[in-house]
């Protein structure tokens, strides 16, 4: 995304370059490790034949359909997302599929649906970009049947693991974009936020996605490349250093010293 960052896209995305996040979307949820992370996020819920599940900020639809899967004809997932373009895109991967699923466009703290609709509800990557989380957790709470449960991942992101031989720019590199993020905390504070908002049996697990492959490094590239741009462009950062940067980065793809990790958390909770 040249004039757009990722992460401003995820918040305007029917205003952003929106063919580059669908792809980004699509990429990620490819990844051996987020697939592994879906299904600890699944394991979580304990799924069961007829459950209703609800997938907020789902975007394209990609997991949802996962999840669908597990809740057989008699269950139910409804996916939201505040995108109509992404709703569109998740609607037309299922036009040919008689999965038990559904789409909306709505805001995560403002869904349309009754009260008690849910036997479970399960988040990702979604309240990193969301400052009034009470808000939104009190809105799942409000749609958890009793003893509903709500898995949420997050990152961490000031735990970033970058492989690379200049330490003190990447140290600054990834502090930037941790500051980047509306709620960056997020993942830190998971825990806390669970159980301030009233969910019971609350639990936060570490899960880490990482890899050392050309997917990885690609999925790095949309999401920094725009943002250290901006960087270069307040002073913050230099052309030349940041060039640099990432022809390290592709050599180490090349020569297997590339590595990274995003590091996050799965949290739990249940509802009286």
């Amino acid at each position: 995304m040249e004039k757009q960052t990722v992460i401003a896209g995820f918040q305007h995305v029917d205003n952003s370059q929106y063919q580059i996040l669908i792809q980004f979307l699509e990429n990620v949820a490819s990844h051996p490790v987020v697939k592994e992370g879906l299904e600890q996020q699944m394991k979580s819920m304990d799924l069961k034949t007829g459950d209703q599940v609800l997938d907020v900020g789902c975007g394209v639809g990609i997991q949802a359909q996962e999840i669908a899967k597990r809740v057989g004809a008699t269950g139910k997932v409804v996916g939201t997302d505040i995108s109509n373009v992404m709703i569109e895109v998740a609607k037309s991967k299922i036009s040919n599929s008689d999965l038990p699923i559904e789409f909306f466009v709505a805001e995560a703290s403002s869904q349309p649906f009754p009260d008690q609709s849910f036997d479970s509800i399960r988040t990702e990557r979604v309240l990193m970009y969301i400052t009034d989380i009470q808000k939104v957790l009190q809105e799942f709470k409000r749609l958890l049947k009793p003893g509903g449960k709500l898995v949420i991942f997050e990152f961490h992101w000031d735990g970033t693991l970058i492989s690379h031989e200049d330490k003190e720019l990447t140290r600054r590199i990834t502090h930037y974009l941790t500051d980047s993020f509306p709620n960056n905390r997020i993942g830190a504070d998971l825990y806390y936020e669970l159980k301030s908002n009233g969910f019971k049996n609350v639990n936060a697990k570490p899960y880490t996605y990482y890899g050392s492959d050309e997917i990885i490094l690609d999925i790095v590239k949309k999401t920094y490349i725009p943002v250290l741009q901006q960087g270069i462009s307040k002073g913050i950062f230099t052309e030349v250093e940041i060039n640099n940067w990432w022809k390290s980065l592709d050599k180490g793809v090349e020569t297997g010293k590339f590595f990274m990790s995003f590091p996050g958390l799965i949290g739990y909770g249940t509802k009286d």
